[in-house]
C-alpha cells in the first residue's frame, strides 16, 4: 500500500496534535502516525505524576492556559484540575482530536525514512509505504530513555518499589520526583548530581526546577528522609554506587533519572546535532534534511530552549507558516495564533530573567 499526501506528522502527543490542529484550521491535508495510542507517553508516566506547570483557565482575560496546545482549550475548564496527571491530560488531546478531526493513525510504528526521490519523502512503515512533501517529527523523547548499567527507570507507579533505601541518579524534574514519592511511601531517598539542580533558583523552568518541584523539596525539609549530594558517580554495580566522595551499599537497584535521548529514535538520522540537541534553521527545519522539521521540547535555538508546552506551542505556527509559504499559501490563523501568544519567532526575550 502507498499513500500520498502532503503533510506527515510524526507523534501524537502535545506536540503532534497541536501543530496538527493548526494544519487542519489552515486546510492542509495531514495525517499523524503514532506507533502506540495518543498521548503515549502520557500514558505511561507513573501514576502519581503531575504535570509541573499549572493548568489555569485564563482564555476570558486573555491569558491562555499554560498547558493547552491550542489558543482556544483549556485543560484546566476540560479537566477542571490545576496540576493534571498523565491520563486526565490524554483525555484533553482526545478531546483536541476529536473536535478538529485529526486523521490519527495509532499503532503504526514508522520503521525507516529515505530521500531517494527529492520531492517527496517516503516512510517505510508497519502499514506500507506513505509519502510526503513535509515531514514533522513530533516523536519527543521519553520513549528513549538513557541507560545506565545495572539501574531501573519508573514504571508505572513509584508504590511498585519495596520500603527502604533508594539510591536515585539525577537530581531534575524527575529524579525530585522520585524522592518526593518513595519518602511518601515510607523510604528514605540518596539523590545524586553533580549540577546540585536543586541549589538554584532560575526563571526559565525549562533550565532548573519548577517552583511545583521546589514546593515538594520544602515539604520533605526537617524530614530527613531525603539527602541530595552534589557529586559525580563514578561506578554503578548491582551492590554499590560509587561517587567521587562516597561509597553507597545498594538495599535496591539504583534508580536511573538521567533523562532521555532523541538521537535514538529516528530522529538521529533526520538531524545534525549539537551538544545534544537537533540543529534547526530559524524555521525549526533540519539543517539536514530539507522539508523535515521538528516541534516538540527539543527545540533549541541559541539560548532559547522550548522544553515546556506553553513555550514549544509558540513554534507552531512558525513552522506552519514556512510550509504554507513553499505551497504559496497564507492564512488568517496565523495572524490569529500570533496574536493570542502562539507564535514567537523574535527570541531576543527569551534570555531575560526575572528580577524578583
Amino acid at each position: 500500500m502507498s499513500v500520498n499526501i502532503p503533510i506527515i506528522i510524526v507523534g501524537a502527543g502535545p506536540a503532534g496534535i497541536g501543530i496538527a490542529t493548526l494544519l487542519a484550521r489552515c486546510e492542509i491535508p495531514t495525517i499523524i502516525l503514532e506507533q502506540g495510542r495518543i498521548g503515549e507517553s502520557f500514558h505511561r508516566w507513573p501514576k502519581e505524576t503531575r504535570f509541573i506547570s499549572p493548568s489555569f483557565t485564563g482564555n476570558f482575560f486573555g491569558s491562555v492556559d499554560l498547558n493547552s496546545i491550542t489558543p482556544e482549550s483549556s485543560p484546566a475548564y476540560g479537566l477542571q484540575t490545576e496540576h493534571p496527571t498523565g491520563l486526565e491530560y490524554v483525555d484533553y488531546l482526545e478531546t483536541i482530536v476529536e473536535i478538529y478531526k485529526l486523521d490519527v493513525r495509532e499503532k503504526v510504528t514508522v520503521q525507516d525514512i529515505n530521500f531517494k526521490d527529492k520531492n517527496l519523502i517516503s516512510l517505510i512503515t508497519t502499514e506500507g509505504t506513505m509519502s510526503c512533501n513535509s515531514l514533522i517529527w513530533a516523536g519527543g523523547e521519553f520513549q528513549f530513555p538513557k541507560k545506565l548499567n545495572h539501574t531501573v527507570r519508573v514504571g508505572s507507579s513509584y508504590k511498585n518499589f519495596p520500603k527502604g533505601h533508594h539510591i536515585v541518579i539525577g537530581g531534575g524534574e524527575s529524579g525530585v520526583e522520585a524522592a518526593y514519592n518513595l519518602a511518601n511511601n515510607g523510604s528514605t531517598v540518596s539523590v545524586i548530581d553533580h549540577d546540585k539542580p536543586w541549589a538554584d533558583q532560575i526563571s526559565d523552568s525549562s533550565y532548573g526546577l519548577s517552583p511545583y518541584t521546589f514546593d515538594r523539596l520544602r515539604s520533605l525539609k526537617g524530614s530527613k528522609k531525603v539527602e541530595l549530594i552534589e557529586d559525580y558517580v563514578e561506578e554503578i554495580t548491582t551492590e554499590t554506587v560509587t561517587t567521587k566522595k562516597r561509597v553507597f551499599k545498594l538495599e535496591h537497584p539504583a534508580i536511573d533519572a538521567t533523562g532521555f535521548d532523541i538521537t535514538k529514535s529516528i530522529a538521529g538520522k533526520l538531524f545534525d546535532f549539537k551538544d545534544g540537541y537537533p540543529s534547526l534553521t530559524d524555521c525549526d527545519e533540519s539543517t539536514r534534511q530539507k522539508n523535515v522539521f521538528l516541534v516538540g521540547s527539543n527545540v533549541y535555538h541559541e539560548t532559547a530552549l522550548f522544553c515546556f508546552i506553553y513555550k514549544f506551542r509558540q513554534r507552531f505556527a512558525v513552522v506552519v507558516r514556512e510550509i504554507l509559504n513553499r505551497m504559496g499559501k497564507n492564512s488568517e490563523v496565523i495572524a490569529e495564533y500570533a496574536d493570542k501568544g502562539f507564535l514567537l519567532d523574535d527570541l531576543s526575550c527569551c534570555g531575560d530573567e526575572c528580577t524578583c
